[in-house]
């Protein structure tokens, strides 16, 4: 047999070490590059004028020590779906379980969402499919269909489905470099300074406009999720989360720029000036090529976004099984059914698990604006206690290999935190009042977690922290300012002031309880490994 055909490495739990370092850094360049690519980068202009494109190169700075925090954590300790991993290692199976259905129900829920922003898309040729803001019964039975093909995808040796996301990934960046090329043709650089400034909203339009690009680099935790199926992980996934980061702040800031410079309003229907009008196009990059009479770059804007969609489900769908296989093998919140793995290193129940969840979903909430910020909230509440439990295994487990360790972590991990939190924040009190409820029924979880191990008072005693911390979260974001659907009790910015000073407060009680923490509550066959 030749060295090719040797069959590749796998773990003993049964996932197949076949992603390198470019499917890798596709991984999650394709994750962070989905549907909110035709869209995020004008609703910056929109709420900030120009100085919006300044707003990715804030979001990034702001967002780097999150994504390298989950980095040393993802290199320590190599784990499928090990966003559900971390928190109940380091502080027990309150904030585990907690932590871990929001993770799921994040995930479960991108899965839909994307495949509903694709069939949107598709309607731009099939008007049928989608009408008055929501998908037709034609549309539902498309998004079915959709969903059934990704599905398939994700029964695949990952090594499949990493070749086929490398060729999308490409694509996507080929398709977008192409459309910003055909703009930057007609940049007017009067349009960054003409109407109204550069800042025609203020500090607070720029404020709002980091409050959205800081979710464009989401995906960066995509590496993580799937990291007990990565080659050499300790090498491997630092140089690739990086590389993904950069690769992303380039793309988006790029096509914010070559947007505002081709502007012209009068050819695009919006009056003189007119940026906040930009969010109501349902279609921005075609909008802005027939209003220069650029038609083919409208079709290949349209065409790079259903293919950045498409991806875009089927990475999510691979990362919400994985977290449902740890959930159940090394957590204990889900049966061990959920462990079983088919001869491709699939974790095949759970992925029938999250194809039943999308296809429910999908149902129910047929648009992609009702499902959107649910998405983002339940997405963004797991990632706050990665940064601390960070910090809580540099104390505990001193002495283990790290890959990759995260410089000043004294520092970046409580800023880490706290950026985290904000983002749960901004995601606006209409998201925060429906998730945080929902995450607390997460605890129900405890039931089969007790089955295999009793629940203990140090268990209870130090995960108070975590459910308080989100009760606290919804108290701010009911009293903030309406510029994230508060009551302006607490009027901006002091309502971010006052939620970065509880999350340190937070930060410090989660620690001392993590420290303080004397149990084991995951089902490790090799925790140090």
């Amino acid at each position: 047999m030749s060295a090719s055909a040797e069959p590749a490495p796998k773990t003993h739990h049964g996932y197949y070490k076949e992603l390198g370092f470019w499917t890798v850094v596709f991984l999650a360049t394709g994750a962070i590059l989905g549907p909110a690519v035709g869209f995020t980068p004008i609703s910056v202009l929109a709420l900030a004028g120009p100085s919006g494109i300044l707003s990715w190169i804030i979001a990034f700075l702001l967002m780097l020590a999150v994504a390298m925090s989950y980095v040393e954590l993802g290199t320590m300790w190599p784990r499928a779906g090990g966003v559900a991993y971390y928190p109940a290692k380091s502080s027990g199976p309150i904030v585990g379980t907690m932590n871990a259905w929001g993770s799921l129900v994040g995930y479960a829920l991108a899965v839909p969402s994307i495949v509903v922003a694709f069939v949107e898309y598709l309607s731009y040729w099939i008007p049928a499919l989608y009408k008055n803001g929501t998908l037709t019964a034609a549309g539902i039975i498309a998004s079915l269909v959709v969903l059934l093909v990704i599905f398939g995808i994700n029964t695949l040796r990952i090594r499949y489905m990493g070749q086929l996301n490398n060729l999308f990934t490409v694509l996507t960046i080929l398709g977008l470099v192409v459309v910003c090329i055909a703009l930057f043709g007609h940049f007017n650089g009067g349009n960054l300074s003409h109407f109204h400034g550069f800042m025609p909203f203020g500090t607070n339009g720029l404020f709002l406009a980091i409050s959205a690009t800081i979710y464009g680099y989401g995906g960066f935790r995509q590496p993580i999720d799937y990291a007990e199926e990565v080659k050499d992980p300790g090498r491997t996934i630092p140089k690739a989360v990086f590389l993904t980061m950069v690769i992303t702040l380039v793309v988006y800031f790029m096509e914010s720029f070559a947007y505002v410079g081709a502007i012209h309003w009068g050819a695009m229907g919006l009056p003189v000036g007119g940026w906040a009008k930009l969010n109501a196009l349902a279609y921005p990059f075609v909008t802005i090529a027939g209003g220069l009479a650029m038609p083919m770059v409208g079709l290949i804007a349209m065409l790079t976004m259903l293919i950045a969609s498409f991806k875009d489900g089927y990475i999510y769908f691979g990362g919400a099984s994985r977290i449902g296989y740890t959930l159940g093998k090394y957590d204990g919140y889900l049966p061990q059914l959920f462990t079983r793995m088919t001869g491709n290193g699939i974790p095949l129940p759970s992925v029938i698990l999250t194809l039943v969840v999308s296809a429910l979903y999908i149902v129910l909430l047929p648009s992609f604006s009702s499902l959107f910020p649910l998405v983002a909230s339940a997405l963004l509440l797991s990632y706050a206690p990665g940064p601390l439990s960070l910090a809580i295994f540099r104390v505990k487990y001193a002495d283990v290999h790290r890959p990759y360790r995260l410089p000043w972590a004294q520092i970046l991990a409580p800023f880490a935190f706290a950026v985290s939190t904000l983002m749960i924040f901004w995601s606006g009190w209409a998201s925060v009042r429906v998730l945080m409820p929902s995450v607390f029924v997460g605890l129900l979880l405890l039931f089969f977690y007790a089955r295999r191990r009793p629940l203990t008072r140090d268990d209870v005693i130090h995960g108070l922290w975590f459910p308080v911390y989100q009760l606290a979260i919804m108290a701010v974001s009911y009293l903030g300012s309406t510029n994230f659907g508060g009551q302006n009790v607490i009027p901006s910015p002091w309502d971010s002031v006052t939620l970065v000073v509880l999350s340190l407060l937070f930060y410090f009680w989660g620690f001392r309880a993590g420290l303080a923490y004397q149990g084991h509550a995951v089902f490790d066959e090799d925790a140090a490994s």
